[in-house]
């Protein structure tokens, strides 16, 4: 999907072009077609008035107005023809820009991912991460990584948009975010480099809502700044915290060190932590049955073996809306805390 090249495009232009020509061409020769047979009728129709008398005379009167209604229908229709065909052409040509622009923007989307993904470790440690993108590259971000003195990192962040739109706005958070964790900064410090990055680079209106959260044997630090509630439960499925959203999303406004809602916690046994996009907890099912948060939380109301939690979810979302379409950008992460 992302390979294809917009080479067509041209081929189809001047396909378009040679057949508004003919269409003109056509035009002009039923005009002309008309015009003749308007003034061949009326002249038969003079010669045979001075052959006729009486009631006969209105005769050839009569029939020339039945031929010039006639003529006159017949190149209404035509018209009518014609315009819509012009009409349609004209959308056929929309409609090959815009596939070419959407494969040319899927292209760039594409090359975008391939550097996120280079950069990412792709096997991390402590957590496991489920997407489900609505286009070929998804608005939802999800990067785990390991700081080189051990403390662990993981970032899920839904961005404005899908496709170019959100890749545009992912490369940032996945660069900022990659560098600031690596050397094993404080969230705090990471929250603030991202959300002012961001404030200066996405347009208006656009803004991420992200997730970070830092764990350093037990001890853990999270920042929720728009996203749906994140989950921590022990390894027998009992919610053990809920922390809620009380940061905005990045990219809103510029913030300062005391603006920062962070979420503290030391954990002195194994805990597993959810966090998800609003795509998850929105969707409705094929029999209107509604995955919410209160989905989640029983899903995640298990002992945990593994990563068999995530995969519940996995299979229970895929159950449920099977037969539905997809309407946002769907992720989860879950985070192991030792």
């Amino acid at each position: 999907m992302f390979n294809q090249e917009a080479q067509p495009v041209g081929s189809r232009s001047k396909v378009v072009s040679i057949m508004g020509k003919k269409k003109n061409t056509n035009r002009i020769l039923i005009t002309a077609l008309v015009l003749v047979t308007i003034t061949m009728t009326t002249l038969l129709a003079a010669l045979a008035y001075q052959q006729l008398q009486g009631i006969l005379a209105a005769l050839p009167l009569t029939i020339l107005a039945l031929i010039i209604v006639a003529q006159l229908i017949l190149y209404k229709c035509f018209y009518t023809q014609q315009s819509r065909a012009t009409k349609y052409s004209l959308l056929s040509r929309k409609l090959v820009q815009v596939q070419a622009k959407q494969r040319r923007d899927e292209r760039h989307a594409l090359k975008i991912l391939n550097h996120i993904n280079a950069v990412s470790d792709q096997n991390p440690t402590h957590a496991s991460i489920w997407q489900k993108p609505l286009l070929g590259f998804s608005g939802d971000l999800a990067i785990a990584c390991e700081s080189t003195c051990g403390k662990k990192y993981t970032l899920l962040a839904d961005l404005t948009g899908h496709g170019i739109a959100a890749a545009m706005g992912a490369a940032p958070v996945a660069s900022i975010f990659q560098a600031t964790a690596k050397r094993g900064l404080p969230v705090i410090d990471i929250v603030i480099e991202l959300n002012n990055r961001l404030e200066q680079l996405l347009p208006a209106g656009f803004f991420c809502s992200t997730a970070i959260i830092m764990s350093d044997q037990g001890s853990t630090t999270i920042c929720n700044a728009g996203l749906p509630d994140i989950l921590v439960c022990n390894e027998n499925g009992d919610l053990v915290d809920t922390v809620k959203s009380e940061q905005l999303p990045f990219g809103i406004q510029t913030i300062e060190p005391t603006d920062v809602q962070l979420f503290t916690e030391k954990y002195h046994t194994p805990h597993q932590l959810y966090a998800v996009t609003d795509g998850l907890i929105e969707t409705v099912g094929t029999n209107d049955e509604v995955f919410d948060m209160g989905t989640l939380v029983s899903l995640v109301a298990t002992k945990s073996t593994g990563s068999s939690r995530i995969i519940n979810i996995k299979e229970h979302f895929e159950s449920l809306t099977k037969d539905s379409p997809q309407s946002d950008d769907i992720s989860i992460v879950e985070v192991m805390i030792c």
